[in-house]
């Protein structure tokens, strides 16, 4: 299938045709995973699986390089349109890639210090073009943009609602990638300035053209602050108990916040919480309470 087939296809599909990967497992305290939902292109007539990991990686080099040298003529509206076809363009080849690597990235994760020469070479080479190794959570890796790509390559080149959205991304996806690779924890401060900066931006800009990947952003990002990250996460599973730390902060944000929809999702999320803690095996309490959060989210966001 032709190159610009593949782009005709997906300016007139939506740019949200998707497959959700998503696991439903309960989390082990001892090694909590994530709770996230990796968005990656299905359909085959969207995909270039044709190619190998190798021709990918020229393949997007190509298309960046092409990127740049349209940006520096384009004005406002045209810069715009480059970032809403680039965007689709340069996920396309990403997710393609992930595709074509799958025996590396199934693997990764058991490598730790000790990579042979071919991992280092890969790492390196993926680098050059702005990807890296995604850590999703204890076993699962991908490939993804470096955070920022977007966001200071269209700085100041683009309308306020697109600046907006793409500073916004570059900063959530920053708090996970510096907690990667710095080691740097996730503060619940952090957290809750996020979830209110998209709200803030999902409220001011309700026909905007990516709204949907900022609810999805926020989302993830309100699904982090209730439930912890890898590293620290928000209540036990096997006791069903609440961190003080966290506790306090959900109660405090409420009293503070009564007008936010965040706010009225938290305090639903913590109604929930004390009226099933009793009820259920942990198990049964952890998927039924995400699965509740999940829903309220979707129904506060309409």
């Amino acid at each position: 299938m032709s190159k610009n087939f593949i782009y005709i296809g997906l300016l007139v599909a939506s740019v949200f045709v998707s497959c959700n990967k998503e696991k439903t497992s309960v989390p082990n305290d001892s090694n909590l995973d994530t709770i996230t939902e990796i968005l990656y292109s299905s359909d085959p007539d969207y995909v270039l699986s044709n190619k190998n990991a190798q021709e990918l990686v020229e393949h997007l080099e190509s298309e960046q390089k092409d990127l740049k040298r349209k940006l520096k003529k384009a004005n406002k509206k045209e810069a715009e349109a480059l970032f809403i076809d680039y965007y689709k363009r340069l996920t396309v080849i990403v997710d393609s890639i992930n595709m074509a690597e799958t025996n590396t990235l199934k693997t990764y994760h058991k490598l730790g210090n000790e990579k042979h020469d071919t991992i280092l070479r890969k790492e390196n080479t993926y680098d050059k073009v702005g990807l890296y190794f995604r850590k999703i959570d204890s076993t699962t890796y991908d490939f993804k943009i470096k955070p920022g790509y977007f966001y200071n390559l269209f700085h100041k080149k683009i309308t306020r609602e697109y600046e907006e959205y793409l500073k916004l991304r570059y900063a959530e996806h920053k708090l996970l990638y510096d907690a990667q690779f710095n080691n740097e924890k996730i503060t619940l401060e952090q957290q809750r300035n996020l979830i209110i900066s998209w709200e803030k931006f999902i409220v001011k800009n309700k026909d905007f053209k990516f709204i949907d990947y900022a609810k999805k952003s926020y989302t993830d990002a309100i699904m982090m602050y209730l439930f912890g990250t890898s590293t620290k996460p928000a209540f036990e599973v096997s006791n069903k108990k609440l961190y003080v730390e966290n506790e306090q902060e959900y109660i405090t944000f409420v009293k503070k916040n009564p007008k936010l929809i965040s706010a009225e999702i938290t305090k639903s999320f913590l109604k929930h919480f004390y009226a099933n803690d009793k009820n259920f095996t942990a198990e049964v309490f952890y998927l039924d309470l995400k699965d509740f959060t999940k829903k309220e989210i979707s129904e506060r966001l309409k």
